[in-house]
């Protein structure tokens, strides 16, 4: 027994013995060490889903690339053809040209109707989408009707009607692009009167059909310049404006400052080369014009303006492929300018 309890002492103070002689590691003072820093996050490319909600201000945007589209004009020899070269390119929205010579005035509401559900189902079949209608503008006079108020009100009347029509024919598309008439009035301050008046009163049957419309800066006729656009519709409430780039740079307007101008009222964009103060409303292809700030465009829609719809371009007739390079490489010099 005391053997047993003599083994035991021996034991436990060999044990007190080793703790003591223990090192009891570095002294950290005040610094508690961290675990390495966590390498910055891959940027993911997304591609935004297009909506005519206006994101949110600040929002990050990293990594956001907008989805290309294309126009095409509803009375285009080869139809089916060309939604399907389009599609191939690898576009997926469209947007309908509906020009004045398509006769919509001289046909009945059921024949329209019967029309677009044609077009709207070759759309479809080649898997595509209409985000935005081009409205009829050759001679349309809602915002020169020469001094004739009968005039100004029939053409508002015909346009209120192929509204609802295209409403009803194109039930998922939302955005109406909007022509001024051609030419101006004399003061041009009387075609700004007469296109205010004209949108009180067709901006009603917008909202009344959940669509917008979206007034374009133009060439030639009224609002080719951040002031007279200001003139026009400052204070009409629920109006946007599609922005023509190419526009802007023909008539000499800076492309950026008037996106800039435009702020979240950008409803839709028309994107075409121009050369810088001709006055040429060419919509020639990318590199065929002088524009070259695409990149700070590409960063402005989305940071400045939020626009989160389509980048569409207006080249009706131009291959499809080609227009699609075009939007790749405006992508990939947006990306190495901004590290995007």
């Amino acid at each position: 027994m005391r053997t047993t309890y003599s083994l035991l002492l021996s034991l436990l103070l060999l044990f007190a013995a080793c703790t003591e002689d223990t090192p009891a590691g570095p002294d950290w003072g005040d610094y508690v060490p961290t675990p390495e820093p966590e390498k910055p996050e891959e940027v993911v490319i997304k591609n935004i889903e297009p909506t005519t909600e206006v994101a949110d201000a600040g929002s990050q945007i990293a990594g956001l690339r907008f989805y290309p589209g294309i126009s095409i004009n509803i009375e285009q020899k080869n139809f089916n053809a060309r939604l399907a070269d389009i599609a191939s390119a690898g576009f997926k929205y469209i947007e309908i040209t509906i020009k004045h010579s398509y006769g919509i005035k001289d046909k009945s509401d059921d024949t329209v109707l019967a029309a677009f559900s044609t077009v709207l189902s070759q759309v479809k079949a080649a898997g595509l989408t209409v985000w935005s209608i081009h409205l009829p503008f050759e001679d349309k006079n809602w915002t020169n009707p020469g001094g004739s108020e009968a005039i100004r009100r029939q053409s508002v009347d015909y346009l209120n009607r192929v509204m609802r029509l295209c409403a009803a024919g194109f039930p998922e598309c939302k955005n109406y692009v909007l022509h001024a008439s051609k030419g101006v009035l004399s003061p041009r301050s009387e075609s700004v009167i007469q296109a205010r008046k004209s949108l009180a009163e067709m901006i009603p049957v917008a909202n009344e059909l959940g669509v917008r419309i979206c007034v374009e800066n133009l060439v030639g006729s009224l609002c080719p310049t951040t002031e007279e656009m200001a003139s026009t519709i400052d204070g009409v409430k629920d109006v946007w404006v599609t922005y023509d780039i190419g526009h802007a740079h023909c008539v000499g307007q800076d492309v950026v400052d008037f996106l800039k101008w435009i702020g979240p009222r950008l409803g839709t964009v028309h994107i075409h080369d121009t050369m810088f103060a001709s006055k040429n409303d060419s919509h020639s292809l990318i590199g065929e014009g002088n524009i070259s700030k695409w990149e700070e465009v590409y960063l402005t829609m989305l940071k400045d303006n939020r626009y989160r719809g389509v980048f569409l371009f207006e080249l009706s007739g131009a291959n499809a492929v080609t227009v699609m390079n075009s939007y790749k490489k405006i992508v990939a010099d947006y990306q190495k300018a901004y590290n995007q």
